[in-house]
């Protein structure tokens, strides 16, 4: 029996950016983007969900505020699923430069 790990990639050059294994590496990513938004990033929009085999793509928008940037725009998550649970995700952002400035180093 194997175990599933989930992964996280979020792409750029930012204090967030890399691969994150499993849920105690993703959670704590997660909570520190709230912490340095102060509560401002949030995904408004989801929808044109469109599945192929164990491979999901999702169509988003976020916004955020931080490090004095406001933050609006389309984005697309990329999801694997084996045996009904999330295994990986990769985050896609229209504008990774600006996403990038809004996170910081």
């Amino acid at each position: 029996m194997s175990v599933q790990k989930s992964e996280a990639h979020q792409l750029g050059n930012n204090q967030f950016s890399g691969t994150h294994r499993g849920m105690a590496a993703v959670g704590p990513m997660l909570g520190k983007m709230m912490e340095v938004s102060k509560g401002r990033f949030a995904i408004t929009r989801a929808d044109h969900y469109m599945a192929n085999g164990d491979g999901v793509a999702i169509t988003l928008e976020f916004a955020g505020e931080a490090n004095g940037i406001k933050l609006k725009q389309p984005g697309m998550d990329l999801i694997r699923i084996e045996g009904g649970k999330i295994v990986e995700v990769r985050l896609f952002s229209s504008d990774q430069n600006q996403e990038d400035v809004l996170w910081g180093k």
